[in-house]
């Protein structure tokens, strides 16, 4: 290939690639520039096949005389590469000759001549020398090929021909490195090589690169300098590359107007800039002194104008401002384009600032709420029966309801002083809470007209009552076990959210089954009444309700009444069979080993599970706080089943709920303030009061106690005024939210076997950001030989506090890896940042520990060795049971090698303050305590406690924070 010149080369090369990908390739070559090029082809490929490896065949005038020769190409399935030149015809005129089949079957070809110079010409010598070749009137290919030649051998000088074969990338950071190439920056006549070698790659004039290189320096032009000017070109061509329009300044066109080859070399540059860290200080510099000079670009700049890449900062902070404005105007899906490209971790202003990216995010979330309740509408439609009802809200609402309680959760965890445009962004947030709250007493509203309509009791097959007759008998009779997840306040699209993370893809082979429906609880949505009615307790449809001085207490099912779990297992397991009815709690599942499972639920037919995490979060104030934990350990719950074999499973609720906020939650009076409860009323005086639905027990299908009994709740989302401040949390109406319940059934086709892979997570404290906490984590196999096709590319882990139960991890955001309801999915081997605070009742430094919850993997719990500040809430928290404190220990000694560092903090932790000098004496001295002063900071990270340095007199002190 030596007798082809550089650009005939470039020609060859993608000849070689279209015969090898497409097999019959006509190239059409309506001027015949490149017929002396084809015989050259064919010469060299008779001379050595290897070097042209594709027939190379050509139309000299007879059609006749080339299809006899291509006689044998064509036939059979497999077409091998073929390349026929065909001079003087293009696509009209070819439709004319015999080769038209050949050119219908294969693929055609065309290249413009001024196209293929400019392609092998960039990034060797400059563009003006390239226009001048072009219109010397004198250009044909082997032209082109002579002169590149002489213009690349021109250069001969040892930096020249090292030059050559950089790119630009290399050639800047050699620049910023002081490489091989920088330090002949001083030798005579190599300042001209390398800024036409810059000029070559880029498009920078060495004029254009001296003024802007000299504006930089303080005097003396500097390799550094020379960096600047370079990647301060390259971030002015992708700006106006990535531009919608073209740029204000006359300045910045010819940035605009430069080859292709070179726009991509500038990209480049600016990319590896902004990605490699030890670099990303120089681009944030220079971005920042350069668009300093755009200064009529960022005053006339909108962010409709700007592309997907934020070059310069004035960029992000345009978008942000129009998104805010977005949200102001209800144009959810600009707004929601705008965060999803910035809440990834590819723009580079918002990498280190985690306030701007949690800004993002709460934008991003306001966003889709709004998406959804506009397609959702604010009326449910023509909708005239419960049934229609029901399906409106699950094919619509309940994305309503997802979105708002996800922007709830983000709001609660990252809405704090230090984030940008606090205010005007809170005040969009707040137009959320008011737009949600029209929405959902709009439903509200219309469907309990839809009730009093056609009855608040649906047909047989929607009801609470008889989903044990419906779902979960038949299942029994299909299998060894059923396991039932009982979840108290489960919403619908809570479930929806739950089959959404069961269906995503894990490291095994099972075939799943999963499907989600929708039933009504009974009324009112209350857990003495749902949970009891999952129960077998109806006969022939109805129910005999057990009421104590007005009071819901259950069910009475004429042998025994069904009150309480106790009550509710037995009338399970009379109905079911079997050797044992396990109820267990979702903790318990959770803590079992698998044999210590398999022991539990034995040969069971019905093995039920019951988790209050939600309701008992909820009522004390703490659910935005344990929504995403709940859906994460009904996962992990599901998976040690699965892993015990159990192959079916049933998930329902005895209820929703109604997630309030403080200004937008309204109440209405029902006589004297002393309503038991904020969403019904059951009362023996049947009247009818205003903005209020009533309906008698005895239509809900309620006998017994209920006889003359009549429930009455708001018709509307609004709480009965009770005299206190509204709760965020309720239930008990009849609202959509808390109506429709989900039943989530699950089957596996296979039982899943295997030995879980084991891993080994690694991880150690980082300096906190915005008042959260950080730490920086690795995954990675514990046996490297183990790799297999099964084992996972993903692990997922869960933080939670090692050594403290009074104190809750509340998950704020992650880098490199992926936070979903309250899990954090990381890439096997590959690091991530974890952002997350923590609260408790008192201020104190806790451990926490990385784990994995379910079999699907076996991970190797990771505590941190550094502890971390929890914040004080002065409430307690909910928190997981069964954890042991060690705050009263003296564990956290042992993290410290050195015994008498050890005997130092020890003394801290009993008296509260150690002298300079009483350091000295415990570490046997001056020197040890000078030592001891460098590693302080990392050393008291150690400590369960804070502690800070006095100086008080001239005598410095070590204390423990909260002593005197």
């Amino acid at each position: 290939m030596t007798e082809l010149g550089l650009v005939s080369r470039l020609l060859e090369a993608e000849l070689r690639t279209k015969t090898r990908q497409k097999g019959i390739v006509v190239w059409l070559d309506p001027d015949s520039h490149y017929s002396p090029f084809v015989e050259q082809l064919i010469r060299l490929r008779g001379q050595t096949p290897a070097a042209i490896p594709y027939p190379v065949h050509t139309y000299r005038g007879s059609f006749l005389e080339l299809i006899l020769t291509l006689e044998s190409v064509g036939n059979g399935v497999d077409r091998p590469p073929l390349l026929i030149h065909l001079p003087g015809f293009n696509r009209d005129t070819v439709q004319a000759t015999p080769l038209l089949e050949f050119y219908a079957a294969g693929t055609s070809f065309e290249k413009s001549l001024e196209k293929l110079i400019g392609d092998a010409a960039a990034g060797l010598v400059l563009p003006q020398q390239i226009e001048a070749f072009q219109a010397s009137g004198r250009v044909s290919l082997g032209n082109a090929d002579q002169w590149l030649a002489a213009m690349t051998s021109v250069q001969n000088s040892q930096l020249a021909v090292q030059l050559r074969h950089v790119t630009l990338t290399q050639l800047v950071d050699d620049l910023i490195a002081s490489g091989s190439i920088t330090r002949q920056y001083s030798q005579p006549g190599n300042q001209d090589a390398i800024w036409q070698c810059i000029a070559t790659l880029s498009g920078l004039s060495p004029e254009l690169g001296m003024t802007a290189a000299a504006h930089a320096s303080n005097g003396t032009i500097l390799p550094k300098d020379v960096a600047f000017a370079v990647a301060s070109w390259a971030m002015q061509v992708e700006y106006v590359h990535d531009l919608k329009r073209l740029p204000f300044m006359p300045e910045l066109l010819s940035a605009r107007h430069q080859p292709e080859t070179l726009v991509e070399n500038c990209r480049e540059l600016a990319k590896h800039l902004r990605l490699t860290p030890s670099s990303s200080a120089f681009y944030r510099q220079t971005a920042n002194e350069t668009e300093i000079a755009l200064h009529e670009e960022r005053e006339a700049a909108t962010a409709e104008d700007l592309g997907e890449v934020d070059t310069f900062w004035f960029e992000e902070d345009k978008v942000f401002q129009a998104a805010l404005q977005a949200l102001v105007e209800q144009r959810w899906s600009l707004a929601a384009d705008w965060a999803s490209q910035r809440t990834t971790e590819s723009s580079f202003w918002l990498r280190d600032d985690a306030p701007r990216r949690n800004a993002w995010q709460l934008i991003g979330d306001a966003a889709r709420l709004g998406a959804a309740i506009e397609q959702a509408n604010l009326s449910m439609g023509k909708i005239k029966t419960v049934e229609e009802a029901v399906e409106r809200y699950v094919a619509c609402g309940a994305t309503v309801d997802q979105a708002h309680r996800h922007l709830e959760q983000r709001r609660h965890k990252l809405l704090h002083m230090q984030l940008p445009n606090l205010e005007q962004l809170q005040s969009r947030l707040d137009e959320l809470r008011v737009l949600w709250r029209m929405w959902a007493d709009s439903w509200a509203r219309q469907f309990n007209e839809i009730c009093q309509s056609q009855g608040f009791l649906p047909p047989a097959a929607m009801q609470q009552r008889t989903l044990f007759e419906d779902v979960i008998r038949p299942l029994i009779h299909e299998s060894k076990t059923t396991v039932l997840f009982l979840v108290d306040a489960f919403r619908f699209e809570m479930a929806a959210e739950l089959q959404q993370l069961l269906t995503e893809p894990d490291s095994t082979n099972i075939q799943l089954n999963i499907q989600l429906g929708a039933r009504l609880a009974e009324l009112p949505t209350i857990t003495a009444i749902g949970m009891n009615a999952l129960a077998p307790v109806a006969d022939r449809g109805r129910m005999k309700l057990v009421l104590k001085e007005g009071s819901i207490g259950g069910f009475d099912l004429n042998q025994f009444r069904v009150i309480n779990p106790e009550t509710r297992k037995k009338a399970f397991h009379d109905r079911v069979g079997g050797a044992t009815c396990p109820w267990l709690t979702l903790e318990e599942v959770l803590g079992c080993t698998k044999k210590g499972l398999n022991s539990k639920i034995g040969r069971a037919n019905l093995v039920i599970v019951h988790s209050q995490e939600i309701d008992e979060a909820g009522e004390k104030g703490a659910g935005l706080d344990v929504f995403d934990t709940v859906l994460q350990k009904l996962r992990a719950a599901w998976r040690i089943f699965r892993d015990a074999k159990v192959q079916q499973f049933v998930v329902t609720a005895d209820h929703g709920f109604l997630l309030n906020d403080p200004t937008t939650a309204r109440v209405q009076t029902h006589g004297r303030q002393t309503v038991p409860n904020p969403r019904y009323v059951i009362s023996p005086v049947a009247a009818d009061h205003a903005n209020e639905v009533r309906v008698p027990l005895q239509k809900l299908g309620y006998d017994g106690d209920a006889d003359k009994m009549q429930l009455m709740m708001p018709e509307s989302t609004a709480l009965f005024d009770r005299g206190n401040k509204p709760k965020p949390f309720v239930h008990g109406g009849n609202s959509l939210q808390e109506r429709v319940i989900p039943v989530l059934t699950l089957v596996h086709h296979t039982a899943k076997g295997g030995r879980p892979t084991q891993y080994v997570v690694s991880a150690e404290g980082k300096q906190g950001v915005a008042g959260m906490n950080c730490l920086k984590a690795t995954v990675t196999m514990a046996d490297q030989k183990t790799l297999g096709f099964t084992d996972a590319a993903h692990v997922e882990l869960g933080l939670r506090v090692s050594d403290s139960i009074d104190a809750q991890v509340e998950l704020c955001e992650a880098r490199g890896a992926q936070l979903t309801a309250g899990t954090i999915t990381t890439t096997v081997g590959q690091e991530f940042e974890l952002f997350f605070r923590l609260a408790g009742a008192t201020d104190t430094r806790v451990q926490v520990e990385l784990y994995h919850l379910g079999s699907d993997a076996d991970v190797v719990i990771c505590r941190v060795k550094e502890r971390f500040g929890v914040t004080a809430t002065g409430r307690k928290l909910v928190v997981e049971p069964n954890k042991k404190s060690n705050e009263s220990s003296r564990d956290w000694l042992q993290s410290f090698e050195d015994t008498d560092i050890r005997q130092l903090f020890e003394h801290l932790a009993v008296h509260g303050a150690v002298t300079e000098e009483e350091a000295s004496k415990m570490l046997g001295g001056q020197r040890a305590a000078r030592k001891f002063a460098g590693q302080f900071e990392a050393l008291a990270s150690n400590a369960p406690f804070s502690i800070r340095i006095d100086v008080i007199a001239g005598v410095k002190r070590y204390v423990r924070e909260g002593t005197q």
